[in-house]
């Protein structure tokens, strides 16, 4: 489609920072689903959650089988525990639009107001049509969303037994325990392709200035909901004095059910200097929906070996994980629904459905990873822990990918720091808590430094109860992420509350 204009090649440009986001690779918010979710690991031991995640010279239960099985030699008798979770999760998205002085009209059209714009006539009294019409949406979306989720997922159940065998002292310990927590889920009400109005790596320009420029604007939704368990034995031995060293073998187990809509919301039209006569942009009706619909499941094996190095008022521990590969066979089908091509008016009943199958299967491979940790026993009452862990989340190597152009989807080489501590009044009654960082492995969208990942954290608090052989502990996590994907024309705030509550039973004979 031409439009008869002077070339004007800066308002050209200034055109393109009037859209908003799409689902394209270059963009990782709202690019399709694929290995979302995989970055999320858990932390498994309801008193480790409670003290801010501290588990690799803190643990001192069955639960320390996942984390630093060297320190399954604190355990002086068999134990068995079980655990739970209760969680909440809220999602938003907040869009603010900044209109343009030449052409206002698209930051309106986005934010969803054309509707209190009054109908524009000509000198007869007739309602304008075309280029010189005002753009009005053809449906109710607005530009914002929120959504709320509640679920209870269990959480772990482990088993440790300490042996002497010929003079050796030793714990044998097995288990299942949640290693990923796959949930996830992104919406775009105001999604466009091809999208114009990045800022990195660089704004587009449009290479033919004297055309219109085509956009299909729709709302776009992804979601994933599924759980990664890792089944566990292992065994720590105890070398020196106070010193043990443990490891452990871990098969990955799991399965996910995925979600993708995209909803058609009208095609636009773009054009240059052509205020004289018309609006810039005009919108068109398109009838379109797709859905994409099915499930993952993930194998793989992993291992770690740890160190403990105990002392009376001190612990230090260390815990290496050799890299690995988690593997995602997946299966989908393809459902779209298109009127585009029918004359109006059209009825229900003859709509077009088309579907097909997907299928493909991508491996993920993990670099090393290892973690430190220290506790500190000033007085009988108190303990403070401190962890220190190393993922290289950057380096992870994806192969066999159908969706995602780079091997190296995601950011972030930084180390975890977790906080916690415990105070016990008396015998029977512990007080806990903490915090640590929660460091996403993507990037938000414009963001001043590049491939500078999103922020939050996650604080908690607990307690743990001794009635003789019974042992009760319990946690509650408040966990919070808010970032901002910038655009030339819009901020997109982002937000994300979780609040998790944890109860683990223990018995030791």
């Amino acid at each position: 489609m031409k439009s008869g204009l002077a070339g004007k090649i800066d308002f050209v440009i200034v055109v393109g920072t009037l859209f908003c986001a799409s689902i394209v690779l270059a963009q990782p918010a709202a690019g399709p689903l694929d290995i979302q979710g995989l970055d999320q690991f858990s932390v498994a031991g309801v008193r480790s959650r409670a003290m801010g995640g501290t588990a690799i010279a803190n643990a001192n239960d069955a639960s320390a089988l996942f984390s630093n099985p060297a320190a399954l030699s604190r355990l002086n008798s068999f134990e068995i525990r079980m655990s739970g979770l209760l969680g909440n999760t809220a999602r938003q998205q907040t869009q603010e639009w900044v209109p343009y002085m030449s052409n206002p009209g698209l930051s309106v059209l986005f934010e969803s107001l054309t509707g209190t714009i009054p109908t524009a006539m000509d000198s007869l009294g007739t309602p304008l049509s075309g280029w010189k019409a005002v753009q009005r949406q053809y449906d109710n979306i607005g530009p914002n969303w929120n959504r709320s989720s509640s679920g209870v997922q269990p959480l772990s159940l482990a088993a440790a037994l300490p042996l002497t065998i010929a003079g050796i002292s030793m714990t044998a310990a097995i288990g299942a325990a949640q290693a990923m927590n796959l949930d996830h889920y992104y919406q775009n009400n105001n999604a466009l392709s091809p999208y114009l109005g990045q800022l990195r790596p660089d704004p587009k320009t449009i290479t033919k200035p004297m055309d219109t420029v085509n956009a299909q604007w729709y709302k776009y939704i992804r979601e994933r909901k599924g759980i990664v368990y890792g089944i566990t034995p292992g065994i720590s031995i105890s070398l020196l004095q106070g010193l043990t060293v443990g490891a452990s073998a871990t098969v990955l187990t799991g399965s996910s059910d995925d979600n993708e809509q995209r909803v058609e919301r009208g095609h636009l039209y773009v054009a240059t200097n052509n205020k004289a006569t018309a609006n810039d942009f005009m919108l068109d009706t398109v009838y379109y929906q797709q859905s994409k619909t099915g499930t993952s499941s993930y194998t793989g094996k992993m291992f770690a070996v740890g160190f403990l190095l105990q002392q009376d008022r001190y612990s230090i521990g260390v815990t290496i994980k050799p890299s690995y590969t988690l593997t995602r066979s997946w299966e989908r089908e393809v459902t779209s629904l298109d009127t585009t091509r029918k004359s109006f008016p059209v009825r229900i009943d003859s709509l077009t459905t088309r579907s097909y199958h997907e299928s493909g299967k991508e491996n993920l491979n993990f670099p090393l990873a290892y973690s430190f940790g220290i506790i500190l026993t000033p007085t009988d009452k108190w303990t403070i822990a401190f962890d220190y862990e190393v993922r290289g989340l950057a380096n992870m190597e994806l192969t066999g990918s159908t969706f995602t152009s780079s091997s190296h989807p995601w950011v972030n080489n930084y180390g975890i720091m977790r906080f916690g501590a415990e105070y016990r009044p008396g015998s029977m009654i512990a007080l806990r808590g903490g915090y640590h960082e929660d460091i996403q492995s993507f990037s938000p969208d414009g963001s001043a430094v590049i491939d500078e990942p999103a922020r939050g954290g996650i604080y908690s608090l607990g307690a743990g109860i001794v009635f003789d052989n019974i042992l009760i502990d319990l946690a509650y996590e408040y966990s919070l992420l808010k970032y901002e994907d910038i655009y030339q024309s819009n901020v997109n705030y982002n937000k994300k509350e979780q609040h998790r509550f944890m109860v683990e039973l223990a018995y030791r004979f």
